[in-house]
């Protein structure tokens, strides 16, 4: 990192957009995107996004903001006392590892100590300090054979140096913890739960709950979503483990089933007495509300209704693809749809609704699918064991 990078950003984070940041510093529009880029990665977050023709700050960046306008102040200053003409000094740069060194060598009284502190050669060392005086357009430091004492200018940089190195590191903290964060936690996908009644639902409080207890330090991100975007997420590497009610799970995963859910055909109550249990007409003369294409619950119906209708009456069937319980719910007591449901998303709901209960071999599995990997299966490994099973 340096010095022109933190007041390139600031400057971007300041106009809220890159060319008009440019025209503040006197640079090209595509050096204030690297130099925006280079921070971004440095501090492991995104600071700004796009919202038209400008670039709006992410909430993180707000909160930084303030050390990032202190950094870019010192750098500024370090330019000035370089004497650097010009509202912005886009020709003046120093790396923020330089002036740590310095303030090492000036804290140390000698550069031979200094470099055995950082690690480096003596002569390595005597090269940076030497490109700092020059870049600084005079000498910081006063060579002696006893050692070395700074000069006037020397402790006007030390003081910002110094400066600079402790608002760097409230910086770096965040992302330093952020990676660390990232790194630890447990990134499981779900299918939406039909209800905090569902077997899914209450799977995922279950483990919530007993994941805080038995790991407080390890933090567990949980994203409920469609089937095929799970699916994409495990093969991406965006979810370490998801759990699925499909069937349809590739072969190279792994899978442990975790409980199975009874299923209904569902509809207004009147309907649903007056149909005498007859499923296909009900098919026939009614609307269906399923669930998006790849889930198990759209998978279950459509082997419903293959196994009650002909080819031709399955064409004729009139679907609505719903991926919400409560607009299927709607659905049914409004509209006079039907649908398939776990009993559990239902049974205790103070609603109108009629149900017919399929047989066990429809029953709904939910599943914890992972691939195999070791980190995968390591934290496979550690939510089976607080996850419930059986239901």
């Amino acid at each position: 990192m340096d010095t022109l990078t933190l007041m390139s950003v600031h400057e971007v984070l300041r106009h809220g957009g890159l060319r008009p940041a440019g025209r503040a510093l006197g640079r090209p529009a595509a050096s204030m995107a690297a130099a925006l880029a280079r921070m971004e990665a440095a501090l492991a977050t995104a600071l700004v996004q796009k919202a038209g023709t400008r670039l709006s700050l992410t909430l993180e960046a707000r909160r930084l903001a303030p050390d990032i306008a202190l950094a870019a102040g010192i750098g500024r200053a370090l330019a000035e006392l370089a004497a650097v003409e010009g509202p912005g000094p886009a020709g003046f740069s120093v790396s923020l590892l330089t002036l740590s060194r310095f303030a090492e060598v000036a804290r140390s009284g000698s550069i031979r100590r200094a470099a055995r502190g950082v690690e480096i050669g003596q002569p390595q060392l005597s090269r940076q300090i030497s490109g700092l005086e020059r870049s600084m357009n005079r000498p910081l430091l006063e060579r002696s054979p006893d050692g070395i004492s700074l000069t006037p200018a020397g402790q006007q940089v030390l003081a910002l140096a110094e400066t600079l190195e402790e608002v760097w590191k409230r910086l770096t903290k965040s992302a330093t913890e952020q990676f660390r964060r990232t790194l630890a936690t447990c990134h499981l996908g779900s299918v939406i739960p039909l209800g905090h009644e569902s077997n899914t639902a209450k799977s995922l409080a279950t483990l919530s709950a007993r994941w805080l207890e038995e790991r407080p330090n390890t933090p567990l991100f949980i994203s409920a979503t469609t089937a095929d975007e799970l699916m994409r997420g495990l093969q991406g590497g965006a979810y370490d483990a998801a759990l699925l009610d499909t069937e349809a799970i590739p072969e190279a995963f792994e899978r442990r089933v975790i409980s199975r859910s009874r299923l209904a055909l569902v509809g207004p109550k009147a309907l649903i007495a007056a149909s005498g249990g007859n499923i296909a007409r009900l098919a026939m003369t009614r609307p269906i509300a399923v669930p998006s294409l790849k889930s198990g619950l759209r998978q279950k119906t459509a082997t419903l209704l293959a196994e009650r209708l002909s080819d031709a009456e399955r064409a004729a069937i009139r679907l609505v693809e719903v991926d919400s319980l409560p607009i299927i719910i709607s659905l049914v007591i409004e509209h006079g749809f039907i649908a398939v449901l776990p009993e559990a998303s239902f049974l205790t709901m103070a609603a109108p609704l009629g149900s017919i209960a399929l047989d066990p071999r429809y029953d709904l599995a939910l599943s914890l699918v992972w691939p195999p990997t070791t980190t995968a299966t390591r934290q496979a490994a550690r939510i089976l064991a607080l996850l419930p099973t059986g239901g």
